[in-house]
């Protein structure tokens, strides 16, 4: 099982599908992957399978499932200076980073600290920073701290996921929720109250980028998804809507997930943006 010991302090378990070949992939980007709150590098099981051509890394953010912490106090930015570090670590120039809910934000952050680092982003149901209830995630806070974590396991499953998903999708996120440590779980909740948008605004943002709305989202709804894509400060952007998904869109939909990223990739390589 590997493990990276970064720059930053943190130690993080990764998955690397090209772990023996790290200089395959056909002249593709290789595809970084961050998950969001209650989530782990598992969340895209099933979108890699259809990546099979792409280096993907996918790694279990500082904090959250095997990349265990000791709750202290986190922010946002420290976790995307993770993910550069990783970069670095596995000693990959340049990726396109791709990120969920709270690591859909992370990815702004990096395209904007890092532009060197990036050769595109593509963000799944993000968090805008503007739009967070900080009484919604102190609740979680305050839940987690009390009384573990299958309180938010039984409930998040069906609240947030589309009418149409399945018992299998659901009980896969169950687990998890199941499997967060609720002091490191409390310190992302905070972590999300205190989020922020990229040092300049997403106008900082200038690498090509595609954001994946899902049309059930009640997370992450579609408002703040336009919002985020109309403040980008790239004119090479799109704004994808799924239909019927809600904000699992990986465990929802992972097939077509894979094609949107594929398909984003694929263009990038055509406009000789690699």
């Amino acid at each position: 099982m590997p493990y990276a010991n970064l720059s930053t302090g943190h130690r993080i378990h990764y998955h690397d599908t090209n772990q023996s070949e790290p200089d395959r992939g056909n002249g593709r980007p290789p595809i970084i992957m961050i998950h969001g709150l209650g989530s782990s590098q598992n969340f895209y099981m099933p979108v890699i399978p259809y990546l099979s051509d792409y280096r993907c890394v996918a790694l279990d953010s500082y904090g959250a499932a095997r990349s265990k912490s000791q709750g202290e106090p986190l922010t946002i930015e420290q976790l995307a200076e993770d993910v550069v570090a990783l970069l670095d670590h596995l000693r990959i120039e340049r990726a396109v980073v791709v990120g969920h809910s709270m690591g859909g934000t992370m990815v702004h952050l990096i395209a904007a600290a890092h532009p060197e680092r990036v050769v595109g982003v593509v963000s799944i149901g993000p968090v805008n920073p503007s739009s967070v209830k900080p009484d919604v995630f102190q609740m979680r806070i305050d839940t987690v701290l009390q009384d573990g974590m299958e309180s938010l396991a039984n409930n998040v499953p069906t609240s947030a996921t589309a009418d149409a998903s399945t018992p299998l999708q659901r009980a896969l996120i169950r687990e998890l929720i199941l499997g967060q440590d609720p002091e490191s779980y409390a310190s992302h909740c905070k972590a999300i109250i205190d989020m922020k948008e990229p040092s300049g605004g997403f106008e900082a943002v200038k690498v090509p980028a595609l954001i994946l709305a899902g049309e059930e989202d009640k997370s992450a709804p579609l408002e703040g998804c336009r919002y985020i894509y109309d403040h980008l400060g790239t004119d090479d952007r799109e704004l994808s809507v799924m239909g019927g998904v809600g904000h699992w869109h990986c465990i929802e939909a992972g097939e077509q997930v894979a094609k949107e990223i594929d398909f984003f990739c694929v263009e990038l390589q055509k406009r000789k943006k690699l």
